[in-house]
């Protein structure tokens, strides 16, 4: 756990363009504040989203080992009588009888693109009203069958088992884990892992956490896309070129691997090399803002004043918090 946080707090961040506050107070109603305490008086707090009737979703970590789980929502206090766990996904189920509470919407990730507006909704710092966090999808990994959704919608301790929406207020994942330090990457797991816990997953009472999540594991078991985080925060260039290498070999059809080799490249000094890979990267995905970014870097390091100004519009298009419009370089 060096590098990643449980997240049991809530920062909020604007951009514009936000959903209506009908839409966002409308969301409230389904996200909740879980609380927690185990066998040594210890309490925490997470948070915790309505996905069915009955049934609110929450992450593993929140209630792992807890001897006690009740969840408050208007004054109300419930207790799961089960869950459903899956925990290397790091993905719980609570059920319970009677819950008065509107379950959400769900989307689909399969069409989901880089740079979609989202919004993040949880309880943060063990306040009265759900907070919301706004940001776009910057980055979709592979695990196994799913989709791990890296955003730039802030989130911090409290956050975990929130809430991470689209724009028509409809579930995409669930606020999980976060890197250390300001300069953060944020990860949720997305809705697929939780519709097929809700078809298929087995009813237990069993806190006990039999396994840690994928992302607490070692590092050398971890997947590529969180082991570069440490080469890239100690700006260990040649580290992340090497494991870029070896994620390519494994995953040749994964965009992240790629990307993240070409931005080791150009940090080396590698341009002619980090820009034909870049330029592969935005022919297979046309909404990597990132990669036009260090296209226009490498374009404005040789004086491309054309290919500077195609790349420079692409990234403004697409996000344009990336360009410091008072310094080119």
């Amino acid at each position: 756990m060096k590098n990643f946080l449980f997240l049991l707090f809530f920062f909020s961040l604007s951009i514009s363009a936000t959903p209506a506050p009908e839409l966002l107070f409308k969301i409230n109603r389904s996200v909740v504040k879980v609380n927690v305490s185990n066998e040594e008086g210890n309490h925490g707090v997470g948070s915790g989203v309505v996905v069915k009737k009955d049934h609110i979703v929450t992450n593993c970590h929140v209630i792992a080992n807890a001897q006690g789980i009740n969840v408050n929502k208007y004054g109300n206090s419930y207790t799961p009588h089960a869950i459903i766990a899956d925990w290397k996904n790091d993905v719980c189920i609570l059920k319970f009888k009677y819950l008065e509470l509107e379950p959400v919407k769900f989307s689909s990730n399969d069409s989901l693109e880089y740079e979609t507006k989202v919004f993040g909704k949880s309880y943060g710092g063990n306040t009265v009203k759900a907070h919301t966090s706004f940001g776009r999808v910057k980055g979709i990994h592979k695990l196994n069958n799913f989709k791990v959704i890296q955003s730039s919608a802030w989130f911090a301790m409290g956050a975990s088992g929130g809430g991470l929406f689209n724009y028509e207020g409809e579930l995409l994942a669930i606020t999980t884990f976060k890197t250390a330090g300001n300069t953060a990457f944020y990860y949720s797991m997305p809705v697929e892992i939780i519709k097929n816990m809700l078809a298929n997953g087995k009813e237990t009472s069993i806190t006990d956490q039999p396994e840690l999540p994928f992302w607490d594991a070692p590092t050398k078991n971890q997947p590529f896309f969180m082991q570069i985080i440490g080469p890239m925060k100690k700006e260990s260039w040649r580290a992340l070129k090497k494991i870029t290498l070896k994620w390519i070999t494994e995953a040749p059809d994964e965009t992240e691997a790629h990307y993240h080799h070409a931005f080791a490249l150009y940090q080396l000094g590698e341009l002619d090399s980090a820009k034909t890979i870049l330029k592969k990267v935005i022919k297979s995905n046309k909404k990597h803002a990132l990669a036009y970014l260090y296209l226009y870097k490498i374009s404005n390091k040789e004086n491309q004043k054309d290919d500077m100004s195609y790349y420079k519009s692409r990234v403004l298009e697409l996000d344009n918090s990336l360009i410091d419009q008072g310094n080119e370089t």
